[in-house]
Formats: structure tokens, C-alpha cells, sequence
């Protein structure tokens, strides 16, 4: 344990500490002990059942988790002085890194760009609604969802609610205080504000941060999120689309690279370089299979298909907010240039999905993948179709071994279940349809 750690266990008088990590599908897990174990924890792990959070059968379920001390905060949401930590899954001798484990993947796909990247940068946007309260049910003769918004009925002349300012933004409090937790534990935010969407649209966009903080960051988001909301009694979603004819909820995310300090992303006669290009290429032309790593729920192709500046074809844009890829046409030095990539949500695993935008950059370089020269294509209409067009092209992703195959087999398993659920069921739209037929 390094010192700047230890003076820091000290000068705050630490208890307890929690460790977090992501399960497959990207649902927040964590361990809590005595700070007296940290030391060992560091040393030798602590031993979790790994088949319960989808990281391994059960005859071979003994896993260990470790802290990552690169990044540490104190957590705002308990009692007692908590240090809370990030954690890497490693196989039983507590050595080897589980390859199916999200963080893990991430790790893998930085490493391979390393000859092309010293950095990766990744900003992210933050999407998403806060409800007075929420009630749903999913029974055999009872189904239904019922939304009650402190801007229910709002004044049709506020139909466009993007910045709008208080009294009519209801939760600017509520914001200003999320952003001020976010920032006692180090996640840097640009700003906040009121989204398109009426009934209570938000957004938060942090700062660009190496790519695995990145993915930390998006995951304390929807956490200090959340337990606000808990503690202030109202909900939040970043489910992509839980109203209809409003705008859904995105996770936008800004990638620039650096090498020897420079922005290799940044053209020397044209806005961006061949490099740059070559990533764009790569992610358009597999993009329809990346749909399944980054848009992962029946409900994110209701907000792609939905309208209100969700992108639907696979193309790239200068300042086009309806292109899957958008450069921002507001963006004048060498330093900020990048791309921004529209399509994702938050319902995805931040690891997976970062990783799956990167691997789809290097394929791109790696075969100088012109954007122009790529096939049209259309956005997946459905979960379904998007994990078919993975299922028919994986290579992308298991190239350079950063995506076990085993791990995309096991996600089109966990994903294909889920869908046959979810289209079981009747929903009340049926009995508007059909009932009566």
C-alpha cells in the first residue's frame, strides 16, 4: 500500500472499505470489510463465487477480487468513513486476470493501442429522466407502468425543454448537489443541465478522462445518481426510451488519442487525419454488430427508432446531430479535435462498450477502412437483429484476442434470453390492437 493511500486512510479516519465492480451485464456488484483487511485484500484478494455474477460455471465459480488503488474516494453514501475502490477480477490463484471480466476486456483493448496511442481520452453524456415516482407491475392479469413528474402536463410552449432555465428546470438542486458529490470523489464534470425532454430530462457530461477511468466514471454517474435519488425520494432512469414522443436517454461518448503529448487525431491540412478516418471507417462498417455491446436492451431501439435527434443511419457528420458520428463543428483547436459516437445508452456495460468502440478503431486502422467507402447501412431495427449481425461478425471483436469468444458467445446466450422474455409477454398496446379483432 503506497503512502499518499495510507495518509489518506489516516487524515480521514477510514473504517471500512467497499470495493466495486461491474457483473457482465454491467449491474453494479461490491464487498465491504474493516479497513484492518485492506492490507491483506491487496496481497491475496478476496475469494467471491464468480458463477453468481456470470463470470464463471460453477464447478470452476472460486474467483478472487482486488482492489485497483489508482482510484479512491471516500463514499459519500454511508454511515461510517468508507474508502471506496475499484476492483479487477482474477481467476482462483488470484494471479491471472479473468479474461471474461469487463474491466479486464477494457484493460486488453488499451493495451493494443498502445502502439498507436499512448492515450486514450473519453468524454462522456449523461442522459437521463427524474420522476416524482414510478410504479410498475409485470403479472399474468396485471401489467402496466405509471410515471408521476413534478412536470406532468407541462406548458406546450416549453416543448422543446433543452436548457430551459428554473422555476420551469424543477431539478437544478437536485443536479447541482449530484455534481458536487461527483466532484468530491474525483470524477470531473463540464456541466449540467436540462435535456429535451420534458417530465424532468437531464444530463451531466464529465470531463475527458483516460478511457478505464472513463468507464469508472460512467459507473459512479448512474451510482451517486441513484442514491441521491434514493435519499432525496424521487427516481431516476437511464433507460434509452421510457416515454413515448419524448426524447430518449442517450450516453454519448467524445474519443480523442494522444501520442508523445500530440492529438493524433488532429488533421496538419484537413480537420482530422487519416488515422482518425480510419477509426471512423472501422466503427461504421461494424457498427451494426457493435449495436449489441453498446445498445444491449430490447428498449434502446425504441429510443434509435424513436425520433427527436436519435441517429438511425451509420454514417459520419460534421455537426450533425442526427449522423451515428458527429464531429462537433464548435471545435477549433488541434488539441479538442475528436469524434463523438451517438448511438449508445447507458443500459450498456461502460468496459465492454468503450472496449468494443476502441477494438473497432484498431480494425479500422489496421485495414485503413475509408468512412466513405463503407456500405450504407441501417441501424439495427431491434436487440434481435443486433445480435445476429454479431453473431455474423465477431472478428472484429475477438481480434487480437481483446474479446474472449467465449465472452461473446456467453453475452449472445445472456442477451437471447432476455429477448424471448421480454417478447412473451403481451403488453397494453396489444389490447388497443388486438383485443377486439
Amino acid at each position: 500500500m503506497d503512502k499518499k493511500l495510507q495518509r489518506f486512510i489516516k487524515n480521514n479516519k477510514i473504517e471500512f472499505v467497499d470495493l466495486k465492480f461491474t457483473d457482465i451485464r454491467g449491474l453494479l456488484r461490491h464487498i465491504s470489510f474493516p479497513i484492518e483487511r485492506l492490507g491483506k485484500a491487496f496481497k491475496q484478494g478476496i475469494g467471491i463465487d464468480g458463477s453468481s455474477v456470470g463470470f464463471a460455471r460453477v464447478e470452476r465459480s472460486d474467483l478472487v477480487i482486488k482492489p485497483d488503488p489508482s482510484f479512491y474516494f471516500i463514499d459519500p453514501f454511508y454511515s461510517a468513513p468508507t474508502l471506496s475502490l475499484f476492483a479487477d477480477l482474477y481467476l482462483g490463484d488470484g494471479k491471472t486476470p479473468n479474461p471474461l471480466f469487463p474491466r479486464t476486456i477494457l484493460k486488453n483493448a488499451i493495451e493494443k493501442t498502445k502502439r498507436i496511442a499512448e492515450n486514450i481520452l473519453v468524454l462522456s453524456e449523461h442522459e437521463f429522466y427524474i420522476f416524482k415516482n414510478i410504479d410498475f407491475s409485470l403479472k399474468k392479469d396485471l401489467s402496466f407502468f405509471r410515471i408521476e413528474s413534478l412536470e406532468a402536463e407541462p406548458d406546450e410552449r416549453k416543448y422543446n425543454a433543452y436548457h430551459i432555465a428554473p422555476p420551469e428546470d424543477i431539478y437544478t438542486t437536485f443536479r447541482v448537489e449530484l455534481v458536487r458529490l461527483l466532484g468530491n470523489a474525483g470524477v470531473p464534470v463540464k456541466y449540467h443541465h436540462h435535456e429535451v425532454g420534458k417530465y424532468g430530462q437531464a444530463e451531466i457530461e464529465t470531463d475527458f478522462t483516460p478511457a478505464l477511468r472513463a468507464a469508472d466514471n460512467i459507473t459512479l454517474v448512474k451510482y451517486f445518481s441513484k442514491n441521491l435519488a434514493r435519499k432525496e425520494g424521487v427516481y431516476i432512469t437511464f433507460m434509452p426510451k421510457p416515454l413515448q414522443e419524448e426524447a430518449g436517454n442517450g450516453l454519448h461518448l467524445h474519443v480523442k488519442m494522444f501520442k508523445k503529448g500530440k492529438n493524433i487525431f488532429a488533421g496538419e491540412k484537413e480537420p482530422l487525419s487519416d488515422l482518425c478516418r480510419y477509426c471512423i471507417g472501422g466503427i461504421i462498417k461494424n457498427a451494426r454488430a457493435l449495436c449489441a455491446i453498446t445498445n444491449p436492451s430490447t428498449n434502446s431501439y425504441r429510443r434509435l427508432w424513436g425520433g427527436l435527434e436519435a441517429p438511425r443511419g451509420i454514417f459520419y457528420s460534421f455537426a450533425n446531430r442526427n449522423a451515428a458520428i458527429r464531429i462537433p463543428g464548435y471545435v477549433r483547436t488541434e488539441e479538442d479535435r475528436r469524434f463523438e459516437y451517438r448511438i449508445p445508452d447507458a443500459v450498456m456495460n461502460p468496459y465492454t462498450g468503450i472496449a468494443g468502440i476502441i477494438t473497432a478503431c484498431l480494425h479500422g486502422i489496421d485495414e485503413k477502412i475509408e468512412p466513405e467507402r463503407v456500405k450504407n447501412q441501417k441501424l439495427p431495427l431491434s436487440l434481435r437483429e443486433a445480435l445476429e449481425a454479431l453473431r455474423k461478425n465477431p472478428g472484429f471483436l475477438t481480434r487480437q484476442e481483446i474479446f474472449p469468444k467465449e465472452f461473446i458467445d456467453l453475452w449472445i446466450e445472456i442477451k437471447e434470453k432476455e429477448v424471448e422474455e421480454i417478447e412473451s409477454y403481451p403488453t397494453p398496446q396489444d389490447y388497443v390492437y388486438y383485443f377486439n379483432s
